[in-house]
């Protein structure tokens, strides 16, 4: 089951799921707060503990702002600079009867982004971070892929199958046993060792599929300080996103 409530203006989605339980869970992840309830939970039963969970959320949010953040979005305006994979952009934000958002980006740097209007702000700061997330990959594909390649030329000599950018938020990488590398678009705003990280971290897994000792002697032997890397992305990763 979905639903949502409201705080300061943004639609906050809850996800309600039943099982055979007697305790009662709650959570906040990336995409949703989550709630698990025992099945006999309906009527005023529900109602009430939707009503003590929508309550928790709001003390979480008050405390922890980053967590309502991720439901907000990021507002960005028109004309406004942005920083992506150290170089600068300006947004041009046009909005018109339009059914669809598009985006690209121009030789100086300007990304013209057109907008369908009649939008309230959290639809449109979403729709805005993902045609953003959309022509970035794009226009960074090349310079991410050819990084993914020095360091498998240098390092692993495996065979790659494709790179791809994606607006991923549940993981900074993925590697399949196609071969495939993916890697979240969110990293095009770290800085470059930490992206060398998850590509060499990915790459490694082209010789161990899986996190076993024997996996991290392989990052390890690449990149020695790596745990860097990672206490980084746990400090920043948060705000990394479109």
């Amino acid at each position: 089951m979905k639903t949502y409530f409201t705080f300061d203006g943004v639609k906050v989605p809850v996800k309600i799921k039943k099982d055979w339980r007697t305790s009662i869970r709650y959570s906040i992840t990336k995409t949703s707060v989550n709630i698990i309830l025992p099945k006999h939970y309906v009527g005023a039963m529900l109602t009430s503990e939707m009503e003590k969970l929508q309550q928790w959320c709001i003390e979480q949010f008050r405390e922890k702002p980053e967590l309502f953040a991720r439901f907000r979005g990021i507002v960005y305006e028109h004309k406004e600079f942005i920083n992506i994979h150290n170089t600068n952009f300006q947004l041009l934000i046009n909005k018109e009867q339009r059914k669809s958002a598009s985006a690209k980006i121009s030789r100086d740097h300007r990304v013209h982004i057109n907008l369908p209007t009649g939008m309230t702000q959290q639809e449109e700061a979403i729709l805005i971070g993902k045609v953003l997330s959309r022509v970035f990959s794009s226009y960074f594909l090349k310079d991410i892929s050819d990084r993914v390649h020095h360091y498998n030329n240098l390092h692993f000599q495996e065979h790659i199958k494709s790179v791809r950018l994606k607006n991923n938020a549940s993981n900074w990488g993925s590697c399949s046993t196609d071969n495939n590398i993916n890697l979240s678009s969110r990293l095009l705003f770290a800085p470059q060792d930490v992206i060398d990280y998850v590509i060499i971290h990915e790459l490694s897994h082209l010789k161990e599929m899986n996190h076993s000792p024997a996996f991290w002697s392989i990052v390890r032997g690449v990149m020695p300080d790596y745990k860097e890397k990672e206490k980084w992305l746990e400090k920043n990763g948060e705000g990394l996103r479109f």
